[in-house]
């Protein structure tokens, strides 16, 4: 709100849209995940550029979005081919260095792999004394919860794999 107060008291127009955006990442990550950021003064935090970049057009899910449209039946071969091209995007950054320079990070990728970090982190931590989202989702998980999502990553992780190969 500093901001948007500094902004008015220099009586000129402004995008309040960007302070908007900013803030609502901010909320989202901080309730979320307890993670403390300053996207307002910080415009080139990692977590607002990705989360950013998950929202912007992307010609590749447009274009499957089409082809699903107009072809539903084929729904889960479209579905396959856009995990797949994630998968191959990854693979290629992960062994390939040189294609780190050219082939940009995939942004869910990323968001889901800072989300796994911390809920690692915080899974070997314990109990932190911040309630947030992910506190409470930690909180209320059992022993058999915990099984049945580690036997579903695991399964889908194989048959990522194999889509793959």
């Amino acid at each position: 709100m500093t901001k948007i107060a500094e902004q008015c008291g220099r009586d000129e127009p402004f995008d309040i849209y960007a302070y908007f955006k900013r803030f609502t990442m901010d909320t989202i990550w901080s309730c979320g995940f307890g993670l403390d950021t300053d996207m307002q003064n910080n415009v080139n935090d990692p977590y607002l550029l990705h989360s950013q970049q998950f929202f912007l057009p992307d010609k590749i899910r447009q274009s499957i979005f089409v082809l699903n449209r107009l072809i539903e039946e084929l729904s889960k071969v479209w579905v396959s081919i856009f995990l797949s091209l994630g998968i191959i995007r990854y693979w290629l950054r992960r062994y390939i260095p040189v294609t780190k320079w050219l082939i940009n990070e995939n942004p869910a990728t990323w968001v889901m792999k800072q989300a796994n970090e911390m809920i690692e982190k915080r899974k070997q931590i314990g109990h932190t004394h911040r309630t947030d989202l992910l506190q409470l989702m930690l909180d209320s998980i059992s022993d058999e919860d915990f099984i049945r999502v580690r036997f579903a990553l695991r399964l889908l992780s194989i048959l990522s794999s194999w889509v793959v190969s």
